[in-house]
């Protein structure tokens, strides 16, 4: 009876935005925003935040019903709203949403050449095919028209606010990684379950980037393949948490491979962006970025570390103010230090919630604050990721053949890394259970689309994995492993 009433109350969702879409994109018709941006652009921007935040949370009511993570229930929302705004085609900000890569190499190439708005679009954009044409024809128009300022405004506000959930997560994420009680309770096979995994799905996915795309610049597809290693470690979690099978080995192993694993991906795909633009290319170049990173990234920890012994004392002096100020200034000096240094600021939030749950006394605190933050950004984080999954970009067979084949890399080589070892244990399980992609592959694909490194089509379809994923690695662990019986994990029904 329950799961029914979940049914009609979702089928009453999806019909109010049905209606409610159309309604909402033609608050963003042109006509709209002229008026808008006429009498106050800000008051524009609210409108929309507002509308973001709304999708937020009806997102957020189908996770709880469904027993699906928040990211899901977010992503889901947003691909359906972005695609049935933009294929009833009456916004021009939502177009401009869906071509975010490019509208970013243009904003680019104005702001460093002579040449206008229309030049620059017809440069990049217009040749012999009439696809290609139309494409120009319809950016020109968005750009050059009386409304672009507001449309622009628009973008640049909802992008910076996104990225506030992007800096957020990565914040949390380290203020919740433990790594000395990682260190004490994490067998070795945790380790190696999570190298194998990521190198396993790293060489799998730069394989088959480089067969189905070979004209693809090298260092792109090292990008690409690096964004698809990271195991969601919350994910991860949750999914045997929800099957009261967390205290089994398989679980305990692949959950603090997954941490683990959450821990080198991040770094590991900062020291592979950084690489791609520092265009670093032999052998010895990647060595000597590899060791300056890592001292860097540790002279950092460790000031940062010896720097937070005093924030006990900040906080008995004002501890209502500095309990959010504190944080969001270790947040900025890390990236700025990581920016000042060259490193890129990929890893800088992580490494700043790293050194701050060293704050023993006062972590919870500032969990309390951040945690409060993280959960108003980044649920529209993921709704704005959501809403630049162009499902038009699935019509065709080559980007179907692309998700299908990248996919399998991803589920394949985390598989593989259960099967490390012959100990006696559920190598299946296992490997199912590093599986699910989450926050750390979004917030990738999302800084590479900023780079340039990720276009439009690419940034697609690692989303599409990224939700297949998460919805397939609950159901296996739950039902296909369930034939092997080797392990007390299968037997034990908790």
């Amino acid at each position: 009876m329950a799961q029914k009433n979940n049914y009609r109350q979702t089928f009453l969702i999806i019909i109010l935005l049905l209606i409610a879409g159309p309604a909402g994109a033609k608050e963003l018709s042109t006509q709209i925003i002229h008026q808008y941006s006429k009498i106050d652009p800000f008051s524009f921007i609210l409108l929309e935040f507002c509308a973001v935040v709304t999708l937020a949370v009806i997102g957020h009511i189908i996770s709880k019903q469904y027993r699906i993570p928040t990211l899901v229930g977010a992503l889901v929302i947003g691909i359906v709203i972005g695609n049935i705004l933009f294929w009833l085609d009456l916004s021009p900000f939502i177009y401009m949403l869906m071509h975010l890569a490019d509208a970013g190499e243009i904003f680019k190439t104005i702001w460093t050449s002579d040449l206008s708005v229309a030049e620059t679009i017809i440069r990049y954009y217009v040749n012999d095919n009439p696809e290609s044409s139309e494409f120009a024809n319809r950016l020109s128009q968005i750009f050059t028209s009386s409304q672009s300022p507001a449309l622009i405004l628009l973008g640049v506000a909802l992008w910076i606010i996104s990225n506030i959930g992007v800096f957020l997560i990565s914040f949390k994420l380290g203020l919740e990684i433990k790594i000395q009680e990682i260190v004490k309770s994490a067998e070795p096979l945790a380790y190696l379950i999570s190298i194998a995994g990521t190198l396993a799905t790293f060489f799998l996915g730069l394989s088959v980037v480089n067969w189905l795309l070979p004209d693809m610049d090298i260092a792109k597809q090292i990008f690409i393949a690096a964004a698809l290693c990271t195991t969601s470690a919350a994910i991860t979690t949750s999914i045997f948490t929800n099957v009261s099978r967390e205290q089994s080995r398989e679980a305990k192993l692949v959950i603090n491979a997954a941490f683990i694993d959450d821990i080198l991906g991040i770094f590991f795909l900062s020291y592979i962006a950084n690489i791609v633009l520092g265009d670093t290319h032999t052998i010895s170049q990647m060595i000597s970025l590899l060791l300056y990173s890592l001292i860097v990234i540790l002279a950092i920890f460790f000031l940062g570390r010896w720097v937070t012994r005093y924030i006990p004392k900040i906080y008995n002096f004002d501890e209502p103010h500095s309990r959010l100020l504190v944080p969001v200034m270790m947040v900025v000096f890390v990236s700025f230090l990581t920016n000042l240094f060259d490193i890129g600021i990929v890893s800088s939030a992580f490494i700043a919630g790293l050194i701050l749950n060293g704050v023993h006394d006062k972590v919870g605190l500032i969990k309390d604050i951040i945690g409060s933050l993280e959960k108003l950004f980044a649920p529209i984080f993921f709704v704005f990721v959501g809403m630049q999954v162009n499902l038009r970009q699935f019509l065709d067979g080559e980007t179907i053949l692309l998700t299908i084949a990248l996919l399998m890399a991803t589920i394949a080589g985390k598989i593989a890394a259960g099967y490390i070892s012959r100990q006696r244990f559920n190598n299946l399980a296992v490997g199912l259970g590093m599986v699910p992609r989450g926050e750390a592959v979004l917030i990738s694909i999302s800084i590479g689309k900023i780079l340039g490194l990720v276009d439009d089509s690419i940034f697609s379809v690692i989303a599409i994995i990224v939700l297949i994923t998460d919805f397939i690695a609950p159901w296996a662990i739950d039902n296909l492993s369930a034939k092997y019986e080797a392990s007390d994990f299968f037997i034990k029904r908790y």
